[in-house]
């Protein structure tokens, strides 16, 4: 069974992608760009990269390996990630997944209604306060779960 120590008042249920070892990945409900994701570390104890097991670790470059191969073989198709790591609001190990575009992608105003733009590909993307509504999450959710069926095993070899 599945706990989700991160969110104690079950504000953002409904989210999880996939779940790994070590890790859950989920849904954002903060769309910074396009197909913006979460990995949480299932061990509520750790806080700090450094404090990882190797198991851990392994798992963490599969899920991200996994995710970056599906999502760029997905309608998305990012041409770049980028990965945050801060918990300043949240204390618990977990990296925010931005998945970064040179050009504007029409599926944002499919799926969010607006377009949601790549303002600048080569700094830093503004952080959106914005949160998407439940029906918007279902839809990037369910393409990012069916982007995930396009990695094969030798995808995942680096």
């Amino acid at each position: 069974m599945l706990i989700r120590h991160w969110d104690p008042e079950k504000r953002f249920e409904g989210a999880v992608i996939k779940i790994y070892e070590h890790w859950v990945l989920e849904v954002s409900w903060q769309q910074h760009t396009l197909a913006c994701f979460i990995l949480f570390c299932r061990h509520e104890k750790i806080r700090l990269q450094s404090e990882l097991s190797d198991g851990a670790l392994r798992d963490l470059r599969r899920a991200m390996r996994e995710i970056e191969v599906g999502l760029r073989k997905s309608p998305f198709a990012p041409d770049h990630f980028n990965y945050l790591q801060m918990g300043n609001a949240l204390p618990l190990l977990h990296f925010h997944g931005v998945p970064r575009y040179d050009s504007n992608r029409d599926l944002s105003k499919e799926l969010l209604g607006r377009e949601v733009t790549d303002e600048n590909p080569g700094h830093f993307t503004p952080w959106s306060r914005e949160k998407i509504t439940s029906e918007q999450m279902g839809r990037i959710h369910q393409l990012m779960q069916e982007s995930l069926q396009y990695v094969c095993p030798a995808d995942l070899k680096i």
